[in-house]
């Protein structure tokens, strides 16, 4: 029988929820794209059942689009988890880099990051979770496509981020799942406050990475072989219930 692991302190995760998820329709027409579901539960339930066996129970929701939903979901469904919803209002005109700007508004501490629409392996939560005093990002080491976000690495340390990148130069893709801690933390939360201004509505949260004057101690973590997905499109999605899904562990 393989080891439980059991973390006993609990820490903060945030996760972006807000956008209207548009590549995705029809299947968002009438819903967030969290909700959509992935054999037996929504993304956000895979989501949420990752955090809670690592007892990061404490949630800030950065919410939008049919944000109803979001709230009745958790609500009927997660009464131990204590999630603090921050409400994005210009979900329409803003992308991730104000949602984060948002949610960090009041608040100081470390946490975990969370794109809404990743469907993960909680195996990829865990190898963060031992990590402290730097800024440390799932990697899925692959020859990634250009609308990824991908990233350039020496020694395991991230040099630069973003979509913009070619791919043939990468290292790997990042999932949308971090670590955020310590003094990177703070440098970080005031990057994304100073880049969440007119102009930069459209941005997408990890420019605050690429831009930072020092990126000391951003760390990838790789994730290699462990199964995750993006679900940006229609071919994601199919991808993700027909073949992702059967690898990963259900223990909830």
């Amino acid at each position: 029988m393989a080891k439980e692991l059991i973390y006993l302190q609990s820490s903060t995760a945030v996760i972006l929820a807000a956008g209207q998820s548009i590549r995705l329709r029809p299947l968002t027409n009438d819903a967030p794209k969290c909700l959509l579901q992935m054999g037996s539960k929504t993304i956000l339930d895979w989501q949420l059942q990752a955090l809670r066996s690592a007892n990061i129970v404490d949630i800030i929701m950065v919410v939008g689009y049919r944000q109803d939903m979001i709230r009745s979901h958790i609500a009927n469904n997660y009464p131990d988890l204590f999630v603090r919803y921050v409400v994005n209002d210009n979900f329409t005109s803003t992308n991730t880099l104000f949602s984060l700007a948002l949610a960090l508004q009041n608040f100081q501490g470390n946490f975990y990051y969370l794109n809404a629409d990743v469907v993960f392996d909680r195996d990829i939560l865990h190898k963060l979770v031992p990590h402290e005093g730097g800024a440390y990002l799932a990697i899925d080491r692959k020859q990634c496509r250009e609308e990824e976000v991908k990233v350039i690495v020496r020694d395991q340390e991230i040099l630069e981020i973003g979509k913009h990148l070619n791919p043939d130069e990468c290292y790997g893709e990042f999932i949308g799942v971090a670590k955020f801690t310590g003094d990177f933390a703070q440098r970080f939360r005031r990057t994304v406050e100073e880049q969440a201004v007119a102009g930069n509505e459209m941005k997408f949260f990890e420019h605050a990475l690429d831009v930072m004057a020092d990126k000391t101690g951003m760390t990838a973590v790789d994730i290699t072989g462990l199964p995750c997905v993006e679900v940006d499109f229609p071919e994601d999605y199919e991808y993700a219930t027909q073949t992702v899904l059967s690898t990963f562990k259900d223990e909830s």
